[in-house]
């Protein structure tokens, strides 16, 4: 896992602050504001600066990795401005801590590959898609409910200049 992210790491030397935001604000849920915000595309550039940091955040019910319908329209609208521009998307996925590693690993690559093949059926390149899964790694809620569950079901979306 560790090789894993230090690879994207080195992969996302040099990226500079999106200019596409904005479209992730039209779709800006304030129940949820806040979850992803200390999300890292890479964490750091080579010159030690944080990278882009503001993400679209999409949901999961439990031991799934279906997309929700809600959420379509989001990533159809983030797609079309990927796809016109010359940003990358960084997808990752998250699961809650419940299941063993190894199986919380898949899921999250699993739900961050539903979004990123949903993005190139809107036109995005595939080069312009990293997917990445921390499993349950990094909790978005501390807690054991089944709310603080809900959180942690996700995939974060993060734009990246190239």
């Amino acid at each position: 896992m560790g090789a894993c992210i230090l690879s994207l790491a080195a992969c996302s030397t040099g990226r500079k602050k999106s200019s596409v935001n904005s479209e992730n604000m039209a779709y800006n849920d304030t129940s949820v504001s806040g979850l992803g915000d200390e999300t890292r595309f890479g964490d750091q550039g080579a010159n030690g600066g944080r990278l882009a940091s503001n993400g679209r955040v999409y949901y999961f019910d439990f031991d799934s990795n279906k997309v929700h319908d809600s959420d379509k329209p989001s990533i159809a609208a983030n797609s079309k401005k990927l796809a016109s521009s010359t940003a990358d998307a960084m997808l990752e996925g998250h699961t809650d801590p419940r299941g063993s590693r190894e199986y919380n690993i898949g899921l999250g690559e699993r739900r961050a590959k539903s979004v990123a093949q949903l993005m190139a059926d809107h036109g995005v390149s595939p080069k312009q898609i990293r997917v990445v899964s921390y499993g349950a790694e990094k909790p978005a809620s501390p807690g054991n409910s089944e709310s603080d569950y809900q959180q942690d079901r996700r995939v974060v979306l993060i734009y990246s200049e190239r």
